[in-house]
């Protein structure tokens, strides 16, 4: 009984802990699709140049961790702001089908250019955990990774602190109305142009942070921003589009449901979150805390 319990709590530790990180990604996707109705499709590939510029400052640059953590995610905002305003302002107030195909095309160029780059390639890289959280923790019950457990304080700080943003400061009460009606917010004199552009590397950063974190659990390839893309996707549809908290429990639905799905039907892992969405959305259309939008224009 001890033993199962063990096997029980281990494999829920490990979906809590990639629900929060999926959490930390699924928040930046859904800010960008509420206030500029847009399915941003580099959003995964965002994630994983803040993987491999994290992996660049520790292994090349000799640098720690925390140093990673904070230039890291600013490099990929950088780059964000960049796609928003040389290509994907040009899709803003179209058919939705526009951006999602061009975001699907840029993601596709940016994960090439991945493997084009000398010092990354086309091969996976492992990343260490910072030395203070290495090795595992005897909690009576179960041996578990700090790394892991550190790893959830730090994404539950990082999703407070964007409320805190969102919910306590002037930009962030602007993001939100726009997430409700962005032509209201240039009615009352706003510059919509510079919010979208601020959301935009806001959602950037976000998808940065997640992957400057993940690194050491995840395996640094080219292909992980694919891999962390649709259940970035189910989650922000699953919660609800322009539902911050929707999003957050979704990130962790999906991550507890993946991961406790496991142990007792491994081949069903990665599809028991599309069987959730289906089940959720047949009886609530817009997720569980959504509202109207682009999805049912």
């Amino acid at each position: 009984m001890s033993e199962f319990l063990g096997e029980f709590f281990s494999f829920a530790m490990i979906g809590l802990v990639n629900g929060l990180v999926y959490a930390v990604v699924a928040l930046g996707f859904t800010l960008v699709l509420g206030v500029m109705q847009v399915i941003n499709f580099t959003h995964g590939v965002l994630f994983a140049f803040g993987a491999y510029f994290a992996f660049t400052i520790q292994r090349y640059l000799n640098l720690p961790f925390w140093v990673s953590l904070i230039f890291a995610p600013i490099f990929v905002g950088v780059v964000g702001l960049i796609l928003e305003r040389v290509a994907i302002r040009r899709t803003y107030g179209g058919n939705p089908l526009f951006g999602l195909l061009l975001t699907f095309g840029m993601a596709m160029a940016l994960e090439a250019v991945i493997r084009m780059v000398p010092i990354w390639g086309k091969i996976g890289y492992s990343v260490k955990a910072p030395d203070f959280v290495a090795g595992s923790i005897e909690l009576g019950f179960m041996t578990y990774s700090k790394y892991r457990l550190f790893l959830a304080l730090l994404a539950i700080v990082i999703i407070l602190l964007t409320w805190l943003f969102l919910e306590k400061t002037p930009y962030g009460g602007i993001i939100k109305a726009g997430a409700y009606d962005s032509e209201m917010i240039m009615a009352l004199g706003k510059n919509l142009p510079r919010l979208r552009m601020l959301v935009f590397g806001l959602g950037a950063v976000l998808a940065g942070v997640a992957g400057v974190i993940a690194a050491p659990i995840f395996s640094v390839k080219p292909a992980m921003g694919t891999d962390i893309l649709m259940p970035a996707f189910i989650i922000v549809v699953l919660g609800g589009i322009g539902s911050f908290w929707g999003s957050v429990i979704g990130g962790l639905i999906v991550g507890m449901s993946k991961s406790m799905i496991v142990m007792v039907f491994p081949r069903a892992e990665d599809i028991i979150p599309y069987v959730i969405m289906a089940l959720i959305l047949i009886f609530r259309q817009r997720g569980l805390m959504g509202e109207k939008s682009v999805l049912e224009a």
